[in-house]
């Protein structure tokens, strides 16, 4: 009778213990990172291709904030390049599991999380060096009413001030929408008398194409933008996985104003 009950008492030891075990291995699973799909455009100086033209290892300051938070994690993270709106649409149907430097909006958030913030962000009005007819604006709602002609990127965030504008139909017939990123031909080419860029993407833009003295940004034109995130895909991470890396960030970043 006492062989049975220990015999009985051991084998539900060990069931207990598989079962402890099991949900152990179940929670650590949960609380690793794995491999992630990042996906980058070309936007110096944040994200670039890296040596030798390889699209699978970029370089940047967002990169670099990729590689050093989720890689904290044990991340295991590979580069994908392509358009910015296939990037987003790739997000969007859980097919991609971070993007960077992304502001963070309501659209964005039906299928994405947000990291805490790593940087700022300001975007500038650039324009060529010799048009001095705009040089009184103070800030975009001052072109209702003009013929100024602004030029910006489809698929890009401008800020809640930019949305609000665009409801009024007077500044949204002077917004002509560019593909593929700042296109300073734009501007060259005198289609538009204005692009909304992020300053150093601008002046990076500008030294590339040998643009210096030609194009410039506007001395009172800027739009704060605020804080940039990593952006990640709702079943990306784990809750677990993404509180560590908002410690992770909070403890290294003093976030820069660009």
């Amino acid at each position: 009778m006492h062989r049975g009950l220990k015999r009985r008492s051991r084998t539900m030891t060990g069931i207990l213990a598989g079962l402890i075990l099991t949900f152990a291995a179940s929670a650590q699973a949960e609380e690793s990172c794995g491999e992630l799909t990042v996906g980058w455009i070309d936007w110096p100086p944040y994200q670039m291709v890296g040596e030798n033209n390889d699209s699978s290892q970029p370089v940047g300051v967002d990169i670099q904030a990729a590689k050093k938070y989720l890689g904290a994690l044990g991340c295991d993270l590979t580069f994908v390049s392509k358009p910015w709106a296939r990037l987003l649409k790739s997000m969007e149907e859980g097919q991609l599991d971070v993007l960077l430097g992304m502001s963070k909006t309501e659209e964005r958030s039906k299928y994405a999380t947000f990291s805490a913030p790593y940087r700022n962000e300001t975007v500038w009005l650039f324009m060529r060096a010799n048009q001095h007819d705009f040089d009184h604006f103070t800030g975009l709602q001052d072109i209702i009413g003009t013929e100024f002609r602004l030029g910006v990127s489809r698929n890009a965030y401008y800020g809640e001030e930019y949305l609000n504008l665009m409801e009024d139909p007077k500044f949204k017939s002077r917004v002509f929408q560019a593909i593929g990123g700042e296109n300073f031909q734009m501007l060259i080419s005198d289609r538009v008398d204005g692009f909304l860029v992020d300053k150093e993407t601008g002046k990076a833009r500008i030294k590339a194409k040998g643009l210096g003295g030609k194009i410039v940004p506007h001395n009172n034109v800027k739009v704060d933008l605020g804080p940039v995130h990593i952006m990640l895909g709702k079943n990306s991470i784990s809750p677990g996985v993404m509180d560590k890396l908002n410690t992770i960030i909070k403890k290294n970043v003093a976030i820069p104003q660009s």
